[in-house]
């Protein structure tokens, strides 16, 4: 009875689904602008609408030379992309920013070759020298893990179970696959250092900032003698700079660990901001040494909650360094790599956890029946710790859906390549470059990106947010048939197959 009512609820919800996408193509006018709406904002799955007007007005005589209004559209809105880089909220705008994120870590691969004035591609001189480095966190108590099909955790041999002080056993017999729950989940959950994990989530954006201070202090003390005197630090900065730029990741565990690109470049005492190659001296082996000696000794002080917690905050003892070659395959490859992760988020890793803060701050979120014990036990900690007066300036409280990780999970150096501004920046001026018509009062405008030089029009728009998403499920069917279509024809153009 009940599974014939649940098929009853779904044969109805797909008539309603069918009869909004029929009623949407009903006017073909109505429709064309309405797809054009939505290709417009990139077949965005949860477009922002906007409901005001626009007009473009002559800066030289103050008359308005067009009017646009949003009444004149389907709905009475337009559509504008929600730009989310979380592709559990959003792929189609994850897509775009994760194509950005590539091309910000493929430049700075490559930038100081390309920036080279002698024309040899810095080999001459050393080149800068990139690795790819991986820093974890320490351990915070045995966890379960997937270990490819084998035991998870194996008994002593020859011996009686080991348990802890509570009474679990410190073994699992269990085969856990890779999408298993178990996976991360402490072997005790009362052993486990829940609010160090939590508060070293809350700090390894200071512990990374202290990193680069100590990279330039291992690079004073492992650098060789430069004109017969030691390198002082100060000597080392005016010689060179570490750029770098970082994706931070979480693991199944619950904890952050970060992925950093890190490249050596020298410096133009005449222009700062030019990236110029490294000296000769100056090499990988030199950064790899310098990456691993400072993450062996920096250290941040954390907030005293209880006896167990840790004192300071550190890199965990599994440091991977690797070195990246300045060349386009390698470029190609490693920013792949680093640009997967920057549109997760730790709902990719840890199960239960939302993929955004909720709208109540995440009061509730403990309490939520689909969060594994161990996730839920984290974010008591994580609301725990919040109430707390030596925690209160981190403000753990709009964080506890991220376990208390408060930095943003893509962040670069200034040197290190182009940004993100930058690229949206180009990618607007070509659209207009692409519709520039000496009729077309909306192809000019003011501004950096303007596709008139000398700015003779200026568009002034007053506009509210009048929802987000489409306003039916048809509509929103529609838009996902029409964003797969677009990537197929893309697909097909690519290979040579559609002109």
């Amino acid at each position: 009875m009940v599974r014939t009512v649940t098929q009853t609820t779904q044969m109805m919800q797909t008539q309603t689904v069918l009869g909004q996408m029929i009623a949407r193509v009903a006017d073909d006018e109505q429709y064309r602008r309405w797809a054009g709406q939505v290709e417009r904002a990139g077949h965005c799955v949860r477009p922002v609408q906007l409901a005001g007007s626009a007009v473009t007005v002559n800066t030289g005589t103050g008359q308005v030379e067009a009017t646009y209004t949003s009444r004149d559209e389907p709905g009475g809105v337009l559509l504008v992309a929600c730009k989310d880089r979380r592709e559990s909220v959003c792929p189609p705008c994850a897509a775009r920013y994760r194509a950005d994120a590539w091309h910000v870590f493929a430049g700075g691969v490559t930038r100081a070759d390309r920036e080279d004035d002698d024309g040899d591609g810095g080999q001459a001189s050393g080149g800068s020298p990139m690795v790819l480095a991986t820093f974890t966190a320490p351990s915070f108590g045995a966890v379960h893990a997937a270990r490819d099909g084998k035991v998870c955790r194996a008994a002593r041999r020859g011996g009686r179970e080991r348990t802890c002080e509570h009474g679990r056993p410190l073994s699992c017999p269990a085969r856990h696959a890779a999408g298993d729950g178990m996976v991360g989940a402490p072997l005790c959950v009362d052993c486990a250092d829940l609010a160090g994990q939590v508060l070293w989530n809350a700090h390894v954006g200071e512990l990374w900032r202290r990193t680069v201070i100590y990279v330039y202090r291992a690079l004073a003390a492992l650098a060789p003698a430069v004109g017969g005197q030691p390198v002082t630090v100060r000597g080392v900065r005016q010689l060179l700079r570490l750029s770098y730029a970082k994706v931070a990741e979480f693991q199944k565990r619950g904890v952050v660990h970060l992925h950093v690109l890190a490249r050596l470049d020298g410096v133009c005492p005449d222009d700062p901001d030019r990236v110029v190659p490294a000296p000769a001296w100056a090499g990988t082996d030199l950064l790899t040494a310098a990456l691993m000696h400072a993450a062996g000794r920096v250290s941040v002080a954390l907030p005293v909650v209880d006896a167990r917690t840790l004192a300071v905050a550190r890199w965990g003892t599994q440091l991977d360094v690797r070195p990246v070659a300045p060349r386009q395959v390698d470029a190609a490859r490693v920013a792949g790599y680093l640009a997967k992760y920057a549109t997760k988020t730790v709902s990719d890793s840890v199960s239960g956890l939302p993929a955004s803060r909720p709208a109540d701050g995440g009061a509730d979120l403990a309490q939520t029946r689909t969060l594994p014990a161990h996730v839920a036990a984290l974010t008591q900690t994580v609301r725990r710790l919040a109430r707390l007066a030596t925690c209160r300036t981190l403000r753990l409280g709009r964080h506890v859906h991220t376990l208390g990780f408060r930095g943003h999970v893509t962040s670069k150096s200034r040197r290190y390549s182009t940004t993100f501004a930058a690229l949206r920046q180009a990618r607007r001026a070509w659209r207009l470059a692409q519709r520039h018509r000496e009729d077309d009062p909306w192809a000019h405008g003011t501004g950096p990106d303007s596709a008139e030089p000398d700015g003779a029009r200026a568009v002034v728009g007053d506009w509210r947010i009048a929802g987000i998403g489409y306003r039916t499920l048809g509509d929103r069917v529609w838009a996902e048939v029409l964003g797969r279509e677009h990537r197929q024809a893309r697909q097909a153009q690519r290979l040579g197959l559609a002109t």
